[in-house]
This record gives C-alpha cells, structure tokens and sequence, in this order.
C-alpha cells in the first residue's frame, strides 16, 4: 500500500444534539508514520469483510447529487494532485457532512479519515467514519483504569472511490454504464436513519449492476467450494440450494442479501470443520464483498443471469433441447447422462406422456 494523501477531520455531534463546528486539521498526516500506516490499513482490512459489508454503486444524478460528485471528478482529473488540492475536497465533503447531520436529529459524529492511497496498483479515495470506544489498561501501580480508544472494528460509515473503474465509466456508453460501478459504501441506504446522512451526503447510489452480482455470486460460489478440500464434496448440495435461493428472490421480486448467503454456507460446512465455521463463512463473505469481485451486500437477482446458471440450451437442423444444469452429469445414473468420449446425451426417466408420444410417431413410421 502507498499513502499519497491521508488527513483526520472530526465532525461533532452526539445523538439528538444539536450539532457543533467541526473540527479540522489543516495539514496531511506523515504517511510514513507507523501510526498513520496502521491506521489506513486497520481501517481498509475490515472494509467489505462479514460485518462491515458495502454496497456497490455511482454516484446519484439529479437531484440527489448534491456537490460533492463533481468536486470529486474534478479532482479524479489531476495527474497528481497536492497536499492543498487533497485538503481542498476533505473540506469539500465534510461541508456535506455537516449539513446532512445537522438536520438529521439521530446522526452521531466521529473521526473522519479521508486518504488518497494506491493499493495493488489501484488508486482509491477512502472517506471513513471511526469512533472511540471504552476499554481498560493499567497504571503504573497495576490499577485499572479506563482508557479511550479508536474502535477499528467496525466502519459506521464508509466511501471508497476506485479511480480506476471510475474512468472506465466515464469512457463507456450510457449501456454499458448499467453494468459498471465505482464506487461502493457502507451504511444504512435510508435517509431517514443515523447514518444514512452520509450516503445522501456524499450522493451516493447504490448500482443496479444486478446481472454482474448474480453472475459473480454463482461463479464465486463455486470456485470456493472447489477449491476448498473440505467443502468440495458440498459443492454441488450448495450451488442446488443457493440457485433455488436465488429463484425464490427472484419470483418474489425481493433482493439477496449477503447475510443469508452466509447462513446457506454454514449449513454445508461439515461437522468436524464446526470450529472453523465462523471464519470460513468471514473469508467467502469477504471475497465476494470485495474489490474485485464486487457482490454488494445487497442486490436484486438478474433473470437473464440466472437463467445461464440453470439451464442449458442448444439446437440442430431438426431438433431443439433444453434442460435444467441439476439434472446434468458425466455419471450414467443421471438424469441426463453426457458420455466425454462419444460427445452423446443420453435422457433418462422420460415422463410417460412423452414416451407414448415417442411410440406413438415410431409405431405410425411402421
């Protein structure tokens, strides 16, 4: 990880309270500090991990915006902006925050941490909400006494903007933008909560990439459970179910959410991995949360998507063929039997109706 740019900004407010000024830093942290380091790499190692899981999206247009989206794609134009130019878009953002809590009655405050940073060769703006939270330590005479500290456990709300992606965005035409996000978030999506001022602040989306989130949720799934020696005799059990989950989301017109993905994957962990269950479920949530893959915590199911995942189509000169994937396989008692060598189907368990159908065509051919 390089740090260009990180900064700490305080806004002040407790719940139910009228706001106060914030509090501001007027000069970037040394990002060679060990302090400073530790701190930018607590915060982004819980980003997207079980429970600080982000949404994925763009940044609103119309009158959602608000003027933080443009300040920001003027700074994502600067080869290599300064100290002044990166302060210049903290203040920017904390104006919003400051105006959004301060008409949000429970909106809480906190420290804000913003850095410019690059992370395997990708460039992002981080803006993070953390707080302080009580704990203990000893005197000097072995007496306890409580003791402040940062809580880097939990994001209460976070933006983290992918420069990268972003361009990519910007150079794709208005269909292809339906599929492509750049940044993601985490909080609570309504306006009206605590923490929801801060997506409306910064005017965040939430992305309708639906199709991308359904593909890569299926395919992820997968690879996991092939890859992992004690869950690869699963995998099938648990693609069945999450593809029936995901149908049901689907026909009742709800959305998946990455919490009850977690529980489908706990009950396919074997017995005698009951230990290791937990942070098995932490490392596939991460993965599909993550930068990279970009399954947002929550998202509606993409028909056309799911369908690829279920069912397989094909036609000839004189014949057409369709058929669910659970019923496929290279082992002769399936339902439908694929032979690798003779490159052959062969059906199995033919509903009686079709095979009078059959008879009946062979038995007029006689």
């Amino acid at each position: 990880m390089r740090i260009n740019s990180i900064i700490v900004h305080e806004l002040v407010k407790d719940q139910h309270e009228a706001i106060q000024p914030s509090n501001y830093r007027q000069t970037v942290l040394d990002p060679d500090n060990d302090l400073v380091v530790k701190l930018l790499q607590g915060i982004t190692a819980i980003y997207g991990s079980r429970y600080n899981s982000a949404h994925y999206g763009t940044f609103a247009e119309g009158e959602g915006r608000g003027a933080f989206p443009d300040t920001l794609l003027a700074y994502s134009a600067i080869d290599q902006p300064d100290e002044q130019q990166f302060i210049a878009i903290t203040m920017s953002a904390m104006e919003r925050l400051y105006d959004k809590a301060s008409s949000s009655p429970a909106a809480t405050g906190g420290y804000m941490v913003f850095s410019d940073y690059v992370s395997e060769n990708t460039r992002f703006l981080l803006i993070a909400m953390i707080k302080k939270t009580p704990g203990l330590t000893l005197t000097e005479e072995l007496v306890p006494e409580e003791l402040e500290r940062l809580d880097l456990k939990k994001l209460h709300q976070a933006a983290r903007i992918n420069f990268e992606k972003l361009d990519q965005y910007l150079a794709a035409d208005v269909a292809e933008r339906d599929e492509l996000n750049y940044l993601s978030f985490i909080s609570s999506t309504s306006s009206e909560s605590a923490s929801g001022y801060f997506v409306s602040a910064l005017g965040c989306s939430a992305g309708t990439a639906a199709s991308k989130a359904t593909n890569n949720l299926i395919r992820e799934s997968k690879v996991f459970f092939k890859d992992n020696d004690h869950l690869r005799d699963n995998k099938d059990a648990f693609v069945s179910e999450l593809v029936s989950y995901l149908s049901e989301k689907q026909s009742n017109g709800e959305s998946v959410k990455l919490s009850e993905i977690g529980q489908l994957v706990h009950r396919h962990i074997p017995p005698q991995l009951a230990d290791q269950a937990d942070e098995t479920v932490n490392n596939f949530l991460t993965r599909l949360n993550s930068e990279e893959v970009s399954v947002p915590s929550e998202f509606p199911v993409s028909k056309s998507a799911l369908k690829k995942h279920t069912q397989i189509k094909g036609d000839g000169d004189n014949w057409k063929f369709s058929f669910e994937i659970s019923a496929l396989s290279d082992d002769e008692a399936a339902e439908i039997y694929y032979d690798r060598d003779c490159q052959t189907l062969t059906l199995s368990r033919l509903p009686q109706d079709m095979i009078d159908q059959i008879l009946s065509v062979l038995d007029d051919d006689e």
